[in-house]
């Protein structure tokens, strides 16, 4: 049954009958389906299309429908005009007839429309967007008979409605030659890259129906895009970000004013500028920079086929010169497809869709993606003119956003300059964030002896909506820890250790290193049973050197996809870089097993590719190990200094006992402690937190048996005091 729709706009139906008359001429072939005929039955009442049949159409021609034995007879006081039409039609003879009457009933139907003022502003809308989309005659055409298909009862093909056959119908409906009508239709056509049609050759009534009902009055460009009208941030406001790759593209982009192919890629950590930079840069090259949407107004997500579009049409239409679009969020556009065989799956883009758009820029465009360079197919990055990886946000480069944005905001009297190492130090936070919470400040304009506390108040709950980090002194060492009582095996000592580390970042400040043709690296490793104090070591050793301290879990790299854990290794050596921090990889023999025993070849990939970080690594690295026996024989000469962290021995354990617990052994006390095998440091650390809240009820004696309780929980051994 025919889906009707009643449209009260004439300027629709009309255009669906010229179309229908169309194929009508063109079209000699059955008509299978009555429904063909619904715009005639939709419009005229049947009595009138029987007059019109009985006065063009002789008794005699009629007779052998009328009669007709196998079929059901023609009776046209009652049968519906659908299937009149259609049987009168699907007899050979009575074509040239048929088409006679179906004239007459053309003229009628548009007799009888009565143009309004709506169908003046449909003809004025559909003439402006084919205009704006730069759509030729051909083109146009088909664009309407594809929407007077969906919103009137125009709904069926004379044919089957096999997909294949759909240019050649097209084509007689809208009186052109098929080669024409091809190639309009034709991936390569407007119609298909500016999304009017879908894969199918349906009218996209997602994108454009609502402009051709009127409902959207949106401005046609800004359908897709709209010129940037925000504050851009002083060129020096980069810094090395601007003198380094910022003097090339300006001088990339100040040649192609004029127009010219240009794709720059800005990709890597989100929060870190890139949009700004962007802007900036555009703004600096003497261009206007225009942002490609990625929402409505209502609040819906644009789609990527519609932001595709929406790049094709910018490119027709701002060739002139002087322009630049910026697309943000373009990891969906880049990202192409994938994900066999453990890889990893991507939703995304067709590889060739992208390039060809990549291929076809007359103009600059500068896309900005969040996502990984390894998440684009290599034929598309190497499309790219100039590529820059924004990382994380060093702890200077925090320092300089925070004086930067207090300067622009004018909040110096409220949050002196000064304090702007301290907050960059506190907050791991980016660009963006910092941003916000001053302009936040700036606009409740606190007292200053409250300022401080309001910028607590907005950056806490946005630090833990991004994951980002507050230092709250928990990478510190404890305020009573000390090197000594520690048991180290072997000739250097820790206290040698913090010196030749020193010595290290001396040389790399200087670049002494470019003199040396051997110079080794600096990296640690740390082993020894758990307890025995090797991350608090690290802790130690950052807090000594004013060095931060990027710590990173083996469970942290390890990643479910083929090839994930060496990029996350990869990336946890560049933010240690870049921020000039010590690396500290705990529980380190998770990516370091022996190769000899791997069963799988990813661990032994993610083992080359950590050798081949610490071999390149600039910085200071530690990994730390409890199974020091499991670890790979390749990796371990890769360590400068290999440190073992030891069992307390009996000096260490009365050491640590008078630390932690403020108190005095007797000679008693001290010979049952001495006694207790395999204490480490983290034991009386465990023993004194759960003694804290039992006061002064605490001695000596509870404080030996719950460290003898540790020692046997280490053998395995349940002795009776242990039971619950």
């Amino acid at each position: 049954m025919a889906r009707y729709k009643n449209i009260k706009r004439t300027a629709s139906v009309r255009h669906a009958i010229k179309f229908w008359w169309n194929i009508v001429k063109n079209y000699d072939g059955i008509v299978y389906d009555q429904d063909f005929f619904d715009l005639v039955a939709y419009n005229l009442k049947r009595d009138e299309v029987a007059a019109i049949i009985r006065g063009n159409l002789s008794e005699k021609e009629l007779k052998p429908l009328v009669d007709a034995k196998v079929e059901q007879p023609l009776e046209l006081n009652r049968d519906n005009i659908g299937f009149m039409l259609k049987r009168i039609w699907n007899e050979k003879p009575l074509r040239k007839g048929c088409r006679v009457v179906l004239k007459i009933m053309r003229d009628r139907i548009l007799r009888n429309l009565v143009p309004s003022e709506e169908d003046v502003r449909f003809e004025h809308r559909f003439a402006a967007l084919c205009k704006f989309l730069g759509l030729d005659k051909v083109e146009s055409s088909l664009f309407m008979f594809m929407y007077v298909r969906s919103a009137t009862v125009f709904d069926d093909l004379p044919e089957s409605e096999d997909c294949s056959n759909r240019p050649l119908y097209y084509s007689m409906a809208i009186d052109r030659s098929y080669p024409e009508v091809l190639q309009a239709m034709s991936r390569q056509g407007r119609l298909m890259r500016y999304n009017c049609m879908t894969s199918e050759y349906w009218f996209n009534q997602a994108e454009f129906g609502g402009y051709f009902e009127g409902m959207d009055a949106s401005p046609l460009n800004e359908r897709y895009y709209r010129a940037d009208e925000s504050e851009v941030l002083p060129w020096n406001f980069f810094g090395k970000l601007a003198r380094d790759d910022g003097a090339v593209l300006k001088e990339m982009l100040t040649a192609r004013r004029e127009g010219g192919r240009l794709n720059v890629l800005f990709y890597g950590a989100p929060g870190a500028g890139k949009t700004s930079f962007a802007h900036t840069l555009a703004s600096e090259a003497g261009l206007k920079s225009y942002d490609l949407l990625q929402g409505e107004a209502e609040g819906k997500n644009i789609s990527a086929e519609t932001r595709m579009a929406g790049i094709q049409i910018f490119n027709e239409r701002m060739v002139s010169g002087g322009n630049v679009l910026v697309i943000d969020e373009a990891d969906e556009l880049l990202r192409t497809t994938g994900g066999m065989f453990g890889a990893r799956a991507r939703g995304g883009s067709e590889k060739g869709v992208i390039n060809t758009i990549l291929d076809g820029m007359k103009l600059p465009a500068i896309w900005i993606s969040n996502a990984p360079a390894e998440d684009m197919d290599e034929s598309v990055r190497r499309r790219f003119d100039y590529s820059v990886h924004f990382h994380t946000l060093t702890l200077a480069q925090r320092e300089k956003i925070w004086r930067n944005n207090i300067r622009r905001l004018d909040l110096g009297a409220l949050i002196p300059e000064a304090s702007a190492a301290a907050l960059a130090e506190r907050y791991e936070t980016s660009a963006g964030g910092i941003t916000m919470v001053l302009e936040n400040v700036k606009k409740l304009n606190p007292d200053s002896s409250h300022a401080a506390e309001l910028v607590e108040r907005i950056m806490r709950p946005h630090c833990e909506l991004m994951h980002s980090v507050i230092q709250d002194g928990k990478g510190k060492p404890a305020a009573d820890y000390s090197l000594d009582g520690l048991n180290i095996k072997g000739d250097v000592g820790l206290d040698r250790i913090v010196e030749a580390v020193r010595n290290f970042q001396g040389e790399c400040g200087g670049k002494a290193q470019s003199s040396q043709a051997d110079r080794p690296r600096m990296n640690l490793l740390l082993w020894g049973p758990p307890g025995t104090g090797k991350s608090e070591y690290v802790k130690y050793l950052g807090d000594i050197l004013k060095t931060k301290v990027v710590v990173k879990m083996g469970s942290d790299l390890l990643d479910k996809y083929v090839g994930g854990t060496e990029e996350r290794i990869a990336a946890a050596f560049a933010e240690a870089e870049a921020e000039k921090a010590i690396l500290f990889l705990d529980e380190i023999d998770g990516l370091l097993q022996s190769r000899a025993r791997a069963d799988h070849s990813w661990e032994v990939t993610q083992v080359n590719e950590l050798l081949h970080q610490m071999e390149n690594f600039d910085g200071v690295m530690v990994g730390a190990t409890n199974f020091f026996d499991n670890l790979d024989q390749a990796v371990l000469r890769r360590f400068t200094f290999k440190i073992e962290f030891g069992y307390l021995d009996n000096a260490g354990k009365r050491t640590f006992f008078e630390r932690m617990f403020g108190t005095k052994l007797n000679e008693g006390e001290a010979t049952r402690l001495d006694a207790v095998a395999n204490l480490a440091p983290g034991d009386f650390r465990t023993v004194r937190q759960s003694l804290y809240y039992l006061g002064n009820a605490v001695d000596n004696f509870m404080r030996i048996g719950e460290l003898e309780k540790e020692a046997a929980i280490k053998r395995g051994a349940r002795s009776a005091e242990i039971g619950f």
